[in-house]
Parts: C-alpha cells; sequence; structure tokens
C-alpha cells in the first residue's frame, strides 16, 4: 500500500511543484494522528520529525499544500482552525462541536448528503460542510 507521504510526494512532481522536506513533514505529522491539529501544533510536530524545520516554513507549507488540494483545514470557532489531508488521502469527514465542553467529534462524510442534495437541487447552492464544525451538545453536556 502506498503510503500518504509517497502519493502527495508523487503528485507534488506529477504537479511540477517542489518536493520539499516541510511538505512531506506537514502530510507525515498528519498521515500519522487522527487528532484536530492546529497549524502550531503541526510546526511543533514537523520540527520534532525533521529538525531544522522552522515554523515559517511549515506555515508556508500548509498553505501550499491547501492550494494543491492535499491539505484542507476546518474552523472549529473557538477552538481555532484544524488541518487535515483532503481527498482520497484520508477519509471524508465531518466534525461536530461541543458548544458546553468545547470537545470535537468526528462525524462520517456522508450524515448530511441528503441535506447537500436537497440544497444544490432547491437553492443551486453546494455546501462544503467539512470546512466547518457543526456546533451542538454532545450527550455528556445535555
Amino acid at each position: 500500500m502506498t503510503s500518504a507521504v509517497e502519493v502527495s510526494a508523487q503528485r507534488l512532481r506529477d504537479r511540477g511543484e517542489r518536493v520539499t522536506p516541510a511538505r512531506l513533514a506537514v502530510v507525515e505529522v498528519l498521515a500519522g494522528t487522527e487528532e484536530h491539529l492546529s497549524a502550531e501544533q503541526i510546526g511543533e510536530r514537523a520540527e520534532q520529525l525533521r529538525p531544522g524545520i522552522h515554523r515559517a516554513t511549515v506555515y508556508r507549507a500548509l498553505d501550499a499544500l491547501g492550494e494543491f488540494g492535499l491539505v484542507t483545514h476546518v474552523h472549529l470557532g473557538r477552538a481555532g482552525t484544524t488541518y487535515h489531508l483532503a481527498g482520497d488521502l484520508a477519509p471524508r469527514h465531518l466534525h461536530l462541536r461541543c458548544s458546553e465542553c468545547g470537545k470535537v467529534y468526528d462525524a462520517p462524510g456522508d450524515i448530511l448528503e441528503s441535506a447537500r442534495k436537497k440544497v444544490a437541487r432547491e437553492l443551486g447552492f453546494h455546501l462544503a460542510p467539512e470546512q466547518v464544525a457543526l456546533v451542538g451538545v454532545c450527550n455528556d453536556c445535555q
């Protein structure tokens, strides 16, 4: 099986983009966790993987990988922005954030499919719920 790092490196090459240590470190960090990591946390972990990589370089790598469709981000409200591998590099999922305790839960990516189709059909608008956290109250806080 081909790893997310190998696939990403090949996709960068196919686009004529540079395959840099920082870009590979970002993909490696994201591929190695199910946590919801901020840019700062990714920078810390990338520095641990490849000492000498500066955080500013990691931030630029996140931006570039986002432009190339390899990484995506999710706005979690007060919890900030987190990053994930995009497309077929990671399972599609949505985020649910409890407004009481702040915990973030993952939900299956297709759970809102009927609502997405209805909005597209009736309003001509294409939702991207993967980009935001849906806010509510978790079972523990109810």
